[in-house]
């Protein structure tokens, strides 16, 4: 099951939606973790610091560690954060985070009506976006020489994988990301080659 590819969305999308002279934004990114999905609403409340609301939810940390959070941000409880939320779901998507921006137009929308408002703006955020299969991923930290990282680059490329925040001194050191179901013949495969594991 673990080793089942999962769907997310491939980068940011947004949408803009007008329900009774309310304005909603929405914003989607995929995350892999709490910490980003936090990142990602921070840059967004900050962006609209006159907005009236900016709720939230998020699914990430899929497969070893899935959370999901949500908040109304000062809508009436569950009119704002859960339709997000539900939108998520609705998809089946899996790590990804959305943020809502509203400016309220004058008119009071009531229970349903944010609700519905909420959960469209989501929605329309999702179908703006490209929505992925991608394999369960794992991460580790490797310090390689020179000479090998080519090779090694090329390996993990093959494989589906990525190498990410590469620092350059007398060795190299760089996050690698590889799928869940490969990560332990590949490190053992690594440590053969002479690369170094170290401590995320």
């Amino acid at each position: 099951m673990m080793n089942s590819k999962y769907k997310t969305i491939k980068s940011h999308a947004q949408a803009e939606l007008v329900v009774c002279r309310s304005r909603f934004l929405g914003f989607a990114a995929q995350v892999d973790s709490a910490a980003a999905a936090h990142d990602f609403i921070k840059k967004h409340t900050a962006e609209f610091p006159d907005a009236t609301h900016c709720c939230w939810a998020y699914k990430t940390g899929f497969p070893d560690n899935p959370q999901e959070h949500s908040s109304d941000a000062g809508e009436p409880s569950g009119t704002a954060g859960r339709p997000i939320l539900g939108a998520i779901s609705h998809y089946n998507l899996q790590n990804v985070v959305i943020v809502v921006v509203r400016y309220f137009g004058g008119i009071k929308l009531g229970i349903r009506g944010l609700i519905e408002a909420y959960a469209a703006a989501a929605r329309s955020a999702i179908e703006n976006a490209v929505i992925i299969e991608k394999l369960p991923m794992i991460s580790f930290n490797i310090r390689i020489s020179y000479p090998l990282f080519d090779i090694i680059k090329h390996e993990v490329k093959k494989n589906g994988g990525t190498i990410d925040n590469p620092t350059f001194e007398k060795d190299i050191s760089c996050k690698i990301s590889i799928p869940k179901n490969i990560a332990e013949p590949f490190r053992d495969e690594l440590r053969a080659k002479g690369v170094i594991l170290t401590k995320q």
